[in-house]
């Protein structure tokens, strides 16, 4: 696709003689390798596109740009305000050309050669001042600072010569004809790299949207389970006073809704049964409270992944609009960089109340919370008798602890001690004033004065919630 040096000779002679002493302007880029040079009243083009290296007149007025890359700028200082004194093929049968600007005898230089194709600033005496690419040739040293060199001749019999696309354009012609096919050529190319990204965006979404549905439909196995739940609920009920008293973590009674085969039935040793089977109404209510909710999901996800379907299959018939709002831009702003967040001795969790609690995450953090982040005023817990985590409640505002927040507190303090199995657990309380740190004391280890001891039963429900374990019912 890129310029013959037939094509290149013809363009050349045909600019040269046009743009030859008109005054130059700006310069800018337009994407990584194309070089535009306000030339007069016209705007000439070098590109260094690795499949479409060429020069010709950008007859279109160019998008506005943002701030110009360093090589535009690098141009604006040596060019601007000069004047064109030659433009012209670097050597017969050369895939390059040179331009010459007065009085500074800056040139530059294009290699039009395809995917080694590059434009390099030169000053007077020659010298490399920059180049619009990166240059990885392995003949030349072609960096800045270094006298440039131009490429080796080609050997008559191997040079790329003789053809030429736009041989029938009379003269004073090939210009525009060599201008209108290569702009088609970027349209046409611009609008494919646009249908690709849009259809891997589209493909992103769909595989997206079929893991959301396969996540909906465990959901909905879930809401299913709803009937089950009430029938375990109903025979705990039927068989109450055959039920032994709290502990037991499961029983065995008759399915009397089938065939009065023997039915397992876990429980919550903490609870009797008659609050074993309040649990599973509580649970049954829940999950059948979901279903309109996860129907509507699943609908909707469906009519989506179907239309992006659609539309996957049409791409090609797509316009731009279209393929502008469903592709991502090619090169996405690099994210700020942002300083790491501190590392804090605590995890913070949410009571029921939104209240927020601390709990330490090792001997040596629960110090630096209960006596660095946490005030004298704030609510102090601990399992008695056992290590564990040392948990805090601030209390800024000077109200009395909530009753959801404080049985919250406790139960973390239960859960984060090696107590966490048992079925009630005795947590210490106190405020963060009534402490202190023996010199030379373990990590984690205080003496507390002004406490009193609550009981706490642990509530699977309860700490799953704390601990972020939800996951229907939390929709």
């Amino acid at each position: 696709m890129s310029l013959s040096d037939v094509e290149i000779a013809r363009v050349a002679g045909e600019l040269g003689p046009r743009l030859r002493g008109s005054s130059v302007g700006k310069a800018w880029l337009r994407g990584d390798d194309t070089l535009l040079l306000e030339v007069g009243r016209d705007r000439l083009l070098l590109s260094a596109h690795p499949r479409a290296s060429r020069l010709h007149l950008l007859h279109e007025k160019p998008a506005a740009a943002g701030p110009a890359p360093a090589f535009a700028m690098l141009v604006r200082k040596h060019v601007s305000g000069q004047r064109l004194a030659e433009l012209a093929p670097l050597a017969e049968g050369e895939r390059a050309v040179v331009l010459r600007f007065a009085p500074s005898n800056t040139q530059l230089v294009a290699e039009l050669t395809g995917p080694h194709a590059n434009v390099f600033l030169l000053d007077a005496d020659g010298t490399i001042l920059g180049s619009l690419r990166h240059s990885r040739s392995t003949t030349r040293s072609l960096a800045p600072g270094h006298a440039y060199l131009p490429p080796a001749p080609a050997p008559a019999e191997a040079r790329w010569r003789g053809r030429d696309r736009f041989g029938d354009a009379p003269p004073g012609e090939v210009e525009p004809r060599v201008a209108a096919h290569y702009e088609a050529w970027v349209a046409e190319a611009e609008r494919a790299a646009l249908r690709e990204r849009a259809g891997a965006a589209l493909r992103r979404s769909i595989e997206r949207l079929g893991r959301l549905e396969r996540g909906l439909f465990d959901d909905l196995a879930r809401v299913t389970e709803a009937q089950g739940l009430r029938k375990l609920a109903d025979l705990l009920l039927a068989h109450a006073h055959e039920m032994p008293g709290r502990g037991a973590r499961s029983v065995t009674v008759p399915d009397d809704f089938e065939d009065g085969a023997p039915l397992t039935i876990p429980l919550d040793p903490a609870l009797d049964a008659r609050e074993n089977a309040a649990r599973f109404y509580r649970q049954h209510k829940r999950l059948s409270a979901g279903r309109k909710r996860v129907d509507t999901r699943l609908a909707r996800t469906r009519a989506e992944r179907e239309a992006a379907l659609a539309r996957l299959a049409a791409l090609a018939t797509l316009g731009d609009d279209e393929l502008h709002a469903l592709a991502p831009d090619a090169a996405p702003r690099a994210r700020a960089t942002r300083e790491p967040a501190p590392r804090l001795p605590y995890r913070e969790y949410q009571s029921t109340s939104g209240d927020t609690i601390w709990v330490g995450r090792g001997a040596a953090d629960n110090d630096a919370l209960t006596f660095r982040h946490a005030r004298g005023g704030d609510l102090w817990l601990h399992c008695r008798d056992a290590p564990g985590a040392h948990v805090v409640v601030p209390l800024r505002s000077g109200a009395p602890v909530k009753d959801a927040t404080y049985l919250d507190a406790a139960t973390l303090a239960a859960h984060f001690s090696p107590l966490s199995g048992e079925a009630q657990v005795d947590v210490m309380v106190t405020h963060v004033k009534h402490l202190r740190k023996a010199k030379g004391a373990a990590p984690g280890r205080v003496f507390a004065s002004e406490t009193k001891t609550v009981r706490v039963r642990l509530e699977p429900e309860r700490l799953a919630r704390l601990l972020g374990r939800v996951s229907l019912e939390a929709e």
